[in-house]
């Protein structure tokens, strides 16, 4: 008789959510290595010497086209972006197409000028690639994965040589910036045929509105809140977080502060969703010391992708590695990382 495997000894969907689950599989695939702690720092992207820094990504989107954007302009935006939330100006770009058998050569054609325009709009130069073409039904299409390589400049201080999440305080303001949950919803939308007007995936180049803030000697930390959302990078960050004497920190953010758009919480009324675990591509989390937080503010919303960008919380010594959201009603919710998978093939 065949042994029945158990679901702990096979990968499911679920681990590819971003959640719990992909945390699982990212130390299962790490333990395999010896790893130096001054590169590897689980952190979006690893500094490599001299200012230099590296990130890899894979894109299998489904659908390719989405509103506001296609998979070449995702390769090359998430890939760009994981840089650039850690103060790194993205320069260079590797690009690695897994091609399936019957792709239309035009349709080719479009996803990768897709890319070409974002890569030239945000400076960044292609100067290494590969392709492959596996049979019919070996692969949906076209997956696209994309190594980023960039140069931080010199910091205007000490303090923000390095944004990383092991630089939080207590006391220090979260600012988000920009509306989350948009690119989850709109692919949502897409994928069940919903008519949402108006829902655009927020899939853009962080850099320009970014840069500016390097100046900031209070900005402590930044993350991309892409698969899992920014209820995972909540977690993560409190998960992850020691107060430097004392003892690990804690999380408490406000609903009525969070700025979810209408059209996304219409698509997660009809789906049941939570905005807080829907990805979005073009929205930061940023941590910085309160008494620049309004300064920091002020200075997201210059940019057109940030013109919504809000303070949505703040570190806190209760409840240590742990998330609160304070409800409209009052209440203290505590936040976790979904532990399945909630929207497959998001990225």
């Amino acid at each position: 008789m065949a042994q029945v495997q158990s679901l702990k000894d096979i990968i499911t969907s679920g681990h590819g959510s971003g959640g719990r689950l992909t945390q699982r599989l990212t130390r299962r695939v790490l333990d395999h290595f010896d790893l130096q702690d001054d590169i590897f720092q689980m952190e979006d992207c690893a500094f490599i010497g001299d200012g230099f820094a590296v990130s890899m990504d894979g894109f299998t989107v489904s659908p390719h086209d989405f509103p506001g954007g296609d998979i070449g302009k995702l390769a090359v935006c998430g890939s760009a972006n994981d840089l650039a939330v850690r103060g790194v100006r993205p320069m260079f770009l590797t690009l690695s197409l897994i091609i399936e058998e019957g792709l239309e050569s035009a349709v080719l054609d479009r996803y990768m000028e897709s890319a070409a325009r974002m890569a030239k709009e945000g400076g960044i130069r292609l100067t290494a690639g590969d392709t492959k073409v596996v049979p019919h039904g070996a692969a949906d299409k076209l997956f696209i994965t994309t190594c980023a390589i960039g140069k931080k400049d010199l910091p205007a201080s000490p303090l923000t040589e390095t944004l990383q999440t092991s630089n939080l305080k207590e006391g220090d303001a979260l600012i988000l910036s920009t509306s989350p949950g948009r690119h989850g919803a709109a692919l949502a939308a897409a994928r069940f045929g919903l008519n949402a007007p108006g829902l655009m995936s927020d899939c853009a180049l962080l850099w320009p509105a970014l840069e500016p803030l390097m100046k900031l000697d209070g900005l402590r930390c930044m993350r991309d809140c892409t698969r899992g959302g920014l209820g995972t990078v909540l977690c993560e960050w409190a998960e992850h977080t020691k107060h430097p004497i004392k003892s690990p920190l804690g999380i408490e953010i406000f609903e009525t502060e969070i700025p979810v758009q209408r059209e996304v919480n219409s698509v997660c009324d009809i789906l049941g969703l939570d905005p807080l675990y829907l990805a979005s591509e073009g929205c930061a989390l940023l941590a910085v010391a309160p008494e620049q937080a309004e300064t920091c503010l002020e200075m997201l919303r210059k940019s057109p992708l940030c013109r919504d960008a809000a303070i949505i919380g703040r570190t806190v010594s209760e409840h240590p590695r742990m998330v609160g959201m304070r409800t409209r009603i009052g209440g203290l919710r505590f936040i976790d990382m979904p532990a399945g998978d909630i929207l497959p093939r998001i990225c």
